[in-house]
């Protein structure tokens, strides 16, 4: 049986706040599922219209929540503005894996491994035993970040179409 997930109300690093979602932010968030830049090394639906985007974040605001121990997720904010995420891709016992996104106008400035690092500490808290985090092998800067937040890259690797094309998938991962 997975771990509750208890989220903070609030996560502050030196940079940034890491919280749940306010119900404003489904359009910024939306904008985020539809990016182009971040469909290329995050895995998100093809939509069909503006709506299904919107139903997706509109649900996410809702995994967001405190009362919601089945789900992480968190907007990832810099002086008040939302400019990414932080989220589970699978939750099984002590185990989580986890992603996150940062917009591609903010990358570069380290807020992913500010953010995953703050968040991987939470989940130690909670009681999680070990995280995981997956990466398009040609995506060096998400590995980066992972190694940068302690996690190291294990030999499990998976060959995933995505969007018409083949990935080959490597995994990284802290226990503690």
């Amino acid at each position: 049986m997975a771990l509750p997930i208890r989220k903070k109300a609030l996560i502050e690093t030196e940079r940034l706040t890491i919280k749940p979602y306010a119900s404003e932010d489904a359009a910024f968030l939306s904008a985020l599922l539809t990016d182009p830049e971040i469909a290329k090394t995050f895995m998100v639906p093809e939509f069909d219209s503006p709506e299904q985007a919107e139903a997706l974040a509109k649900k996410l605001i809702a995994f967001s929540r405190e009362e919601d121990t089945a789900h992480l997720e968190y907007g990832i904010y810099l002086d008040g503005r939302l400019i990414g995420f932080v989220n589970d891709c699978g939750v099984e016992d002590e185990e989580i894996e986890i992603g996150y996104v940062i917009h591609p106008g903010y990358q570069g400035h380290g807020y992913a491994t500010e953010a995953v690092r703050a968040v991987i500490g939470e989940l130690r808290e909670m009681g999680f035993r070990k995280v995981t985090a997956v990466f398009f092998e040609e995506n060096t800067a998400s590995r980066r970040v992972m190694e940068k937040c302690g996690m190291k890259q294990n030999s499990a690797a998976e060959r995933e179409e995505y969007r018409g094309e083949y990935h080959i998938c490597r995994y990284c991962e802290i226990s503690f």
